[in-house]
């Protein structure tokens, strides 16, 4: 009988040990985000300043925390892609006006970019999100740039694009730990 606890010890115990790498093998992927400065005028409108930072990579750890502190510094986080190449093509579109629709990364197939709005509300000296039942969208780049630019009259903002589906809902996740209702604020 004491082999059989033992054993059964030992067995729970590698599979607590299994579970912890798996988690910390996940917050190890390097994932890449970017920047986007931000005004919410006397309108309510959401203006797009800048996206002055470069493509920045780190762990979802460090992307969370990037969240947290870019609603600190009025700037939106913008991410998380799990590619450079994926998160350079999404910064090309908060540069460019809707007028430059032609000069957008376009992707390989109609329809394969993926993204989903967050709406934004303005507080003393930043700004915080407020869960929105979006669900992600699906569409041509110039479907994206039109809901990007229609959103901003709203005081929502497209966090995107992203190339696959998956991703864009995983980034939703990450995204709803920073509304008002969590505990986070």
């Amino acid at each position: 009988m004491k082999k059989i606890s033992k054993l059964l010890l030992l067995f729970a115990a590698l599979i607590f040990c299994c579970s912890t790498f798996k988690a910390s093998a996940e917050d190890y992927h390097s994932v890449y985000w970017f920047s986007v400065s931000i005004k919410i005028d006397e309108h309510q409108e959401i203006k797009i300043l800048d996206s002055a930072t470069n493509v920045i990579h780190g762990t979802i750890r460090d992307f969370s925390k990037a969240v947290k502190q870019g609603i600190a510094q009025n700037q939106i986080v913008v991410g998380p892609f799990h590619t450079e190449r994926e998160a350079k093509n999404a910064r090309i579109y908060y540069k460019k006006s809707k007028n430059e629709i032609g000069e957008l990364p376009q992707p390989n197939k109609p329809n394969e970019l993926n993204w989903f709005e967050c709406t934004v509300e303005k507080r003393k000296d930043s700004y915080i999100f407020t869960r929105t039942p979006a669900a992600v969208s699906s569409g041509s780049a110039a479907q994206l740039t039109k809901d990007l630019y229609e959103a901003l009259i709203f005081r929502r903002f497209v966090i995107g694009p992203f190339e696959d589906y998956v991703h864009a809902e995983e980034a939703k996740a990450v995204y709803r730990q920073f509304d008002k209702k969590s505990k986070n604020f």
